[in-house]
């Protein structure tokens, strides 16, 4: 009898050289002289080497794009062309550092070898091209062994990972454990008969892998210290920022501690109306006034857009003493706020002023956009803003609760910053997320490239299947937006394509048939809305078989509707989230008491009302609660939907 179950085999570690001669038979002495010592060098670095041969800077940068071309283009996305990690060129293809630059605005994390004979290097140095290095030609001709290995040391020095190195080593040493934690390495899960089973599921690494904050060896989260530190400090440098904190209990604890860090009470800070809620109660605690943006709703289709660059220019000018600019740099539905004319519009504001306004960027779902040139003009972090965060965890290859902080203020108070973030988090922290952010970033600068290529493919695939062969089931496009929110149609405003948002409306049934009829086939979706939309989020991870699967049960869907039962029509479907005219968060704090939703309308919101996903509060401490707001509330209620701070139809309003 066969194993139905093929033994699963390790990825080899490869590395694709690029080799840039102008002619052609110097070419080919490079590329015959680097094979002849590849295989020894194979084997003592583990990796899997090829070369790849250019003659011209057009058919290298050719080659390099090739894994680059946005969804639309002509030419064909190519993502396995995204294994390029080096590039040796001649000083003669290049003639000016303009080709290298070029390069790097497709691929910034890639190192670029310059083979010179008597250029004098000083001269080449530019401080925006840190991934630069030289070669000697008559070097070169001597030992070609010892300069492939040198192109192989950097290659090696970007895939390390300090903090999951040292972890697993001290794991493997099953050193005997008199601290915490009490289970002491799982031995009380694996020697009951009760819990056996539990410690079954998830194996002896789980459980040796849970260590105790007294393991000195492997550093402090909480002050950056030994093997942690040196693993922030690298995902710092592949981000590009000054610092990186690692955070292991989410994006919103994040969020809470940069807001509490630059803000004391009694300041300002713009905020956009569709800010997660952790911002809203990152006000709450550091007591600081929100002058919130409207951000307009769709009734159509059941989502915000964020604010206009004009709302924030406004807002800016009617407050002259703001200290900070809050936005959401892409929202839960891909809808992209061009950061870099806010960036830009601040520090204008601050030199005629002499003010110090701070931008910080919650970017929690876009947290690949600096790894690849179709997303980078929309990146906080190329942008400029001083402070963003990243939830590894939703899009990146991390654990549920990762988060990194990235700081680039020049003005930024780390010692202060620090008892914050020493207020918010643990002294236990779990030691298998601190791993996953190090090896995550990790990922990110060696192979981000090639699997966001693949993902852009693979979504633009099933957008075009989609829009062919299905009829009641629509993909919601960019011009979709801009027609229902026109502001997007003016300065910049994009679109993630890797967060594909349908439109089931016309199947004319309710969304928790819908929903219930895709989990029976063994897909969780990221979120539905009442309205007749369904967000799918194409990330590095997604198999072709998966979406492959998904385009069949959705015309499965479309064919089988006609047996679900009807929608239940919710009036004219005008429902509208009303603006914010003032939010006095201080009445959380008051006297309050609980009434039925349908007897608050002219009440205070004491708390805040919060239809979960996506965690956009709809009422707010200090905000009168209108008629429009039970409508929509009570709408969120009759769809099943969960909503934090309505717990039976009870919201609490101030005495």
């Amino acid at each position: 009898m066969t194993n139905s179950m093929a033994k699963q085999t390790n990825p080899t570690c490869r590395i694709q050289i690029l080799l840039v001669e102008s002619s052609k038979s110097a070419g080919e002495v490079l590329y015959e002289n680097f094979n002849k010592v590849k295989t020894s060098l194979e084997k003592s670095n583990s990796l899997c080497i090829e070369f790849v041969k250019a003659i011209s800077q057009e058919s290298a940068l050719a080659y390099i794009e090739s894994g680059a071309m946005p969804p639309g283009n002509s030419k064909q996305l190519k993502a396995e062309y995204g294994d390029v990690q080096a590039v040796v060129v001649s000083w003669e293809v290049c003639c000016s550092m303009n080709f290298v630059e070029k390069i790097v605005a497709l691929r910034s994390n890639i190192h670029i070898f310059l083979i010179t004979s008597e250029q004098n290097t000083y001269d080449l140095y530019n401080p925006n091209l840190g991934n630069i290095h030289f070669i000697q030609k008559k070097e070169l001709v001597n030992n070609h062994q010892l300069e492939l290995q040198r192109i192989l040391n950097t290659f090696n020095e970007r895939r390390r990972t300090p903090f999951w190195t040292a972890y697993k080593e001290y794991v493997e040493e099953a050193n005997y454990t008199w601290h915490t934690p009490g289970h002491a390495g799982g031995r009380s899960f694996k020697n009951s008969p009760y819990l056996y089973a539990f410690y079954e599921f998830f194996g002896d690494n789980v459980f040796l892998g849970d260590l105790s904050a007294s393991v000195e060896h492997l550093g402090s989260l909480l002050d950056s210290t030994g093997y942690v530190g040196q693993a922030e400090a690298k995902a710092a440098r592949i981000f590009n920022v000054r610092k990186t904190f690692f955070v292991t209990n989410g994006s919103s604890n994040s969020n809470k501690i940069i807001l509490q860090t630059l803000l004391r009470s009694g300041d300002k800070a713009i905020v956009d109306r569709n800010c997660h809620k952790s911002v809203h109660y990152g006000f709450i605690q550091s007591q600081a006034i929100p002058i919130y943006i409207d951000s307009q709703y769709s009734t159509k289709y059941g989502i915000f857009a964020p604010p206009s660059i004009k709302d924030i220019e406004e807002a800016i000018k009617k407050n002259p003493d703001v200290k900070l600019v809050v936005l959401t740099g892409c929202t839960y539905d891909g809808i992209l706020i061009p950061i870099r004319r806010v960036v830009e519009l601040v520090k204008k504001v601050n030199q005629l002023r002499g003010t110090h306004i701070k931008v910080f960027i919650d970017e929690a779902w876009f947290g690949y956009a600096s790894f690849h040139p179709y997303f980078r003009e929309y990146s906080a972090i190329c942008s400029g803003a001083d402070y963003v965060t990243h939830s590894a965890h939703k899009v990146l290859s991390a654990f549920s609760q990762s988060s990194y902080i990235h700081v680039n203020d020049p003005d930024f108070d780390e010692d202060y910053f620090r008892e914050i973030f020493h207020l918010y988090t643990s002294t236990s922290p779990q030691y298998q997320i601190i791993a996953s952010l190090g090896v995550c970033s990790m990922q990110m600068e060696i192979e981000g490239f090639k699997l966001l290529g693949k993902a852009l493919e693979q979504a633009q695939r099933f957008r075009d299947v989609v829009r062919r062969r299905l009829t009641k089931i629509k993909v919601v496009e960019f011009s979709d937006f801009q027609r229902e929110f026109k502001h997007l149609k003016t300065y910049s405003y994009g679109n993630d394509p890797l967060k594909v948002l349908l439109d089931v409306s016309a199947l004319d049934c309710e969304m928790k048939e819908i929903q219930a009829y895709l989990q029976e086939k063994g897909f969780e979706v990221e979120k539905t809305t009442p309205e007749g939309t369904i967000l799918f989020l194409f990330t590095i991870g997604t198999s072709t078989a998966k979406e492959g699967e998904l385009f069949f049960a959705l015309s499965e869907l479309e064919r089988e509707s006609k047996r679900f039962d009807k929608k239940i029509r919710h009036g004219a479907g005008s429902i509208k989230i009303p603006s914010v005219q003032t939010a006095g968060l201080s009445y959380f704090f008051e006297p309050r008491e609980q009434v039925k939703i349908e007897d608050a309308c002219g009440r205070i919101s004491s708390f805040f009302v919060t239809p979960y996903p996506p965690g956009i509060p709809v009422l707010m401490p200090g905000q009168t609660i209108t008629q429009e707001h039970i409508d929509y509330v009570e709408q969120q209620m009759k769809d099943s939907r969960t909503i934090h701070g309505c717990d039976n139809g009870m919201v609490y309003v101030a005495k």
